[in-house]
Order: C-alpha cells, then structure tokens, then sequence
C-alpha cells in the first residue's frame, strides 16, 4: 500500500527529467569533448524519453492505487460523491436537491 509519501517521491522522480535534459544539453554543446553525433543525440533523446515514460507509468500506478484503496477519502467524516464532507445526510440530500433545480445558495 502507497501513501503520500510514495505519491511525493514519484512526482519528483518525474520532474528529474529537467536535469536528464540538462545532461543532454551539456554534452551537446559545452562538453570539452567531441560534440555526438546526430545518432548520438538521437540515442540519448530516445533513452530518455523512454526513462521519462517509465516514471509516468510508475507515477500513475501509484496514484491509481492509492484511489482504489481509498487514501484520498476521509475515514471519520462520510463525503458525497463530490469529495464533500456530509455534515448531516439529510441536510446534504436536500442541497443536492436544490442544486439539480438549479436553487444554489452562494
């Protein structure tokens, strides 16, 4: 089971491609060395966006199970199917009554 903390840890693991991308960058044009090839490029281009896809999968597969075990949802106060916390059932019944009707209090 996930928690935010493994939800926290994959969003920064896909924003590391800033810095995959800095590599790249570094080695094309300020590396002391011979600047790669176009195929070169070309590969290192194509690994990444392969790695970057990669820790998108693992993100989502994290969220995506968080969800289905419910870690978003409060487990002391009943929410509506908006994620709104239920202060009284029938109090919040009516409301979604008097939404549908177009009747909002705002």
């Amino acid at each position: 089971m996930y928690d935010r903390f493994d939800l926290e840890e994959e969003i920064h693991k896909v924003w590391s491609t800033e810095e995959d991308l800095e590599t790249i960058l570094y080695r094309i044009m300020d590396a002391p060395e011979e600047h790669p090839s176009e195929d070169e490029i070309t590969n290192m281009l194509m690994g990444l966006k392969e790695i970057h896809n990669s820790r998108c999968i693992k993100l989502y597969d994290v969220f995506e199970t968080m969800v289905k075990d419910r870690c978003f949802t409060s487990k002391e106060i009943p929410l509506d199917y908006r994620g709104i916390p239920l202060t009284d059932y029938e109090d919040a019944y009516y409301e979604d009554q008097d939404a549908r009707q177009g009747q909002l209090d705002i």
